[in-house]
């Protein structure tokens, strides 16, 4: 059986990018998989790997899966099985191994924007809401997880082998470089798909489910511009590290070369 498992931090145009390969709707697909347990390891907790088919097992057994079993799990034998990580350190493995036959796709969204969007999200409340009374240190590893995800797909460290990685900032506004991210996954993309506001996660952390309208790309490319007030104060957490943003620039040298950088400020 075809495995997928998409990684990508919150505020990355996960579903986005998602709705685009159509593995939504082509497998059995499971969204944020453990995200109880991610939050515990983001915080710095111990985690034992789980085995995959087991935790499967465990998982397809219990009550709230039977509705959806029901009603898409025809397609694990016609199409695979795709699951969701969000915010998962690839450097503390979920499951150990990964089956065989697995693909790995990373994505990886610009730290000004996706930063920009995680603090605008839910009226700045997204990192008190998962890291609670460690809200500080959650915020921290967040940048540090960003860091390891950047550094994955530098092919600096080898976490994922054989992955296909895709930045977003380009995917969103590069028609090219979406038919080679297309080529690499062997999929069919549906490009309709960029014209619809994802409604997972409550849709934009800027603007909700509103339609995209003519100026989208401008917009999304550009959220660390829109933040205000305490928004900004927060923010700079991020400009701030020298490392992350030596980082950044390290990676935008990697996925644009040559290219002009009309797209990422």
């Amino acid at each position: 059986m075809q495995i997928w498992a998409f990684h990508g931090m919150r505020r990355s145009g996960n579903h986005a990018v998602l709705n685009w390969t159509g593995l939504p709707r082509s497998t059995f697909f499971l969204n944020d998989i453990l995200s109880h347990e991610q939050v515990s390891v983001v915080l710095g907790d111990p985690f034992t790997p789980k085995g995959f088919w087991a935790w499967f097992l465990r998982l397809s057994l219990r009550k709230r899966m039977r509705k959806p079993l029901l009603k898409t799990g025809r397609r694990l034998t016609s199409g695979g099985l795709c699951v969701s990580l969000e915010d998962w350190p690839i450097n503390a493995p979920i499951f150990d191994p990964w089956p065989r036959q697995c693909r790995h796709i990373l994505l990886l969204r610009d730290p000004m924007n996706m930063f920009a969007s995680r603090i605008r999200m839910w009226g700045g409340r997204l990192h008190h809401f998962y890291g609670k009374d460690r809200a500080d240190l959650y915020f921290h590893n967040c940048i540090e997880l960003w860091k390891a995800h950047a550094r994955e797909l530098l092919g600096e460290t080898d976490c994922l082998p054989g992955h296909v990685g895709i930045y977003y900032d380009r995917w969103v506004a590069d028609p090219a470089y979406r038919v080679e991210v297309a080529a690499k996954l062997g999929l069919v993309p549906d490009e309709r798909a960029l014209s619809h506001v994802a409604s997972e996660g409550g849709g934009s952390s800027f603007e909700g489910m509103a339609p995209l309208g003519d100026d989208a790309i401008a917009r999304r490319l550009s959220r660390h511009s829109q933040l205000e007030g305490d928004e900004k104060r927060l923010f700079a957490r991020v400009t701030d590290d020298s490392d992350l943003m030596q980082l950044r620039e390290r990676v935008l040298d990697h996925v644009f070369g040559d290219t002009k950088r009309l797209m990422v400020a």
